[in-house]
């Protein structure tokens, strides 16, 4: 699966590079434009995964949890006892 994906990649950098159309693409290299499509949503994912500033979550262990629903469906549970940790959490989105 990681060959796959791997493949896929490359094809995308190459994609991005060319100047082509996607259509004209995946007409030159035998890829269904919707699979393509996909693979680009899957590449643009990859990218921007590093550019996110992660915080550990450590349980509290007391099994209160308090959770934070975001409009656009994002949901954040942290142990309520930490709020610090909720505090940074929030600040980052």
């Amino acid at each position: 699966m990681k060959e796959r994906r791997d493949y896929m990649f490359t094809l995308v950098g190459q994609w991005r590079e060319s100047g082509l159309t996607r259509k004209e693409f995946c007409l030159q290299h035998g890829i269904t434009l919707s699979k393509f499509g996909y693979w680009i949503a899957r590449w643009k994912a990859d990218q921007s995964v590093g550019d996110t500033d992660f915080i550990p979550m450590v349980p509290s262990g007391s099994g209160t949890v308090l959770s934070v629903v975001y409009p656009n469906g994002v949901r954040l549970e942290v142990p309520s006892a930490d709020l610090g940790l909720l505090s940074r959490l929030i600040a980052l989105a």
